[in-house]
């Protein structure tokens, strides 16, 4: 497997030799392994004998048949690969079931079963049919229903977001969504829908609302784009054939067939993001283009005395002393990207907040030109602190730069930890050496997402 990770990379162009990715493969191939372990695992034996006796209430039987009504356990948060793309996704998936027989389950077993066929390779509807039957299969005596709800969200590919679109990484945006369920036993019968009712008003008492999807095939969420904007057609001639060879490769080592239909087309599409996510290590970095924007000079703006004088959709101006000497902090807001975290081969994604100084009627940055070049930085394999430097770097001048991001090796993986985000800044000039600089930004920047 990591002779195969080395093929993906000497085919991206990068020094399988460098230090950032001298142990890339082997935790790819880790991770890989740890992804699709739950083939290893069955429902049954995670269940085990955690079935209990429970008598109904007022010792009699429910109003479902079993031990007093419906049992639902909300917000299982998993991430699982994706068998048309081998990218991760989000699923929060909730589990109902109808017990029969006055026996229980212990409630963590829904759990670890929910993760264990997360472990797979799935699609949002593959999952949640899968889920159903295992309960239905493994509660002994056979439950009198059991439904599975699921929200999913798949990352987008580069470059579908347009340029003008900011993305809150904290709400998720720049993901596809998509809402799937099933059901079995008394949720399949004619009077289902009764029990369906119950279920979303259940789901209801935490604020969620929700109604139950229509249960459409799916094959899966990632979308038909094709690879554009990158000069090198000539480069991916000879080096995508065998990197395609490679995640072939990959999927029989861990033991599934790449022929197969739900397959044909994965390694295809798994190297078309690899491409495409890395297309900015392989062009030149788009210049930065200045132009006069005459309304730094304009009553519109106002006098700011230490407070936001204006927010547009373009960004920020924030001003200090007085007249012609005055110094004017512009900001640039949600400046929206998509990484690949070059440790784990796994995205990353989130926003860019720059602020830099300029003289009271000096040039702005353009902003299309600073989302491009944020982009170019951001499109290739990279880690958040160097991508924070860069930009910085970049800009130059007295500039601060703030990124915040969602990793997908955080959230899908490892420690797991699905509310985290992660923020790095860079300061140059004024903002490296004058600290109430960075907070006034820092505090703009707050205002602006908490907004």
């Amino acid at each position: 497997m990591m002779v195969a990770v080395k093929v993906l990379l000497r085919g991206l162009g990068e020094d399988v030799t460098r230090d950032g990715l001298l142990r890339t493969p082997l935790r790819v191939a880790q991770a890989f392994q740890s992804a699709i372990k739950g083939y290893q695992q069955s429902a049954k034996e995670i269940v085990g004998g955690a079935l209990f006796a429970e008598v109904g209430a007022g010792g009699g039987k429910g109003s479902g048949g079993g031990c007093g009504g419906m049992v639902v356990v909300r917000n299982i948060e998993v991430y699982a690969l994706c068998e048309g793309c081998l990218l991760p996704f989000r699923l929060r998936c909730h589990v109902a079931y109808i017990p029969s027989g006055e026996r229980v389950v212990g409630l963590s077993k829904l759990a670890r079963v929910a993760e264990m066929y997360a472990k797979r390779l799935q699609t949002p509807l593959q999952f949640v049919e899968e889920l159903a039957q295992a309960f239905a299969d493994a509660l002994k005596p056979e439950p009198l229903g059991v439904a599975v709800l699921a929200e999913s969200w798949h990352l987008q590919w580069p470059g579908v977001i347009e340029d003008d679109v900011t993305v809150n990484p904290k709400e998720m945006v720049g993901w596809t969504p998509l809402m799937v369920c099933a059901g079995r036993g008394q949720f399949e019968d004619k009077g289902g829908d009764i029990f369906w009712s119950e279920l979303m008003g259940i789901l209801q008492l935490e604020g969620t609302n929700m109604t139950k999807p229509c249960a459409v095939e799916v094959d899966s969420q990632c979308a038909e784009y094709n690879i554009s904007g990158v000069d090198d057609t000539a480069a991916a001639a000879a080096a995508v054939p065998e990197m395609i060879e490679a995640v072939k490769d990959l999927l029989r080592l861990v033991g599934e067939d790449p022929c197969r239909t739900q397959l044909h087309l994965t390694p295809w599409r798994f190297v078309r993001w690899l491409w495409t996510s890395t297309r900015g290590s392989r062009v030149s970095v788009p210049g930065l283009e200045f132009e006069l924007d005459t309304k730094l000079n304009g009553s519109s703006w106002g006098k700011v005395n230490g407070g936001i004088s204006g927010l547009t959709q373009l960004g920020v101006i924030l001003e200090s002393g007085e007249g012609a000497a005055a110094e004017v902090i512009v900001g640039e807001l949600d400046l929206s990207f998509c990484s690949q975290c070059e440790h784990h081969l796994l995205p990353f994604l989130g926003v860019v907040h720059v602020g830099y100084v300029i003289g009271r009627g000096g040039g702005r940055l353009d902003r299309l030109s600073m989302q491009r070049m944020v982009r170019s930085y951001s499109c290739r394999l990279q880690v958040q602190e160097r991508l924070t430097r860069q930009i910085a770097e970049a800009v130059g001048g007295s500039v601060m730069v703030v990124v915040e991001a969602n990793h997908m090796c955080m959230l899908s993986r490892g420690v797991k930890q699905h509310a985290s985000s992660t923020v790095t800044y860079a300061s140059l000039g004024i903002f490296a050496s004058d600290a109430s600089a960075r907070t006034t930004f820092l505090q703009l920047v707050g205002k602006r997402t908490s907004g």
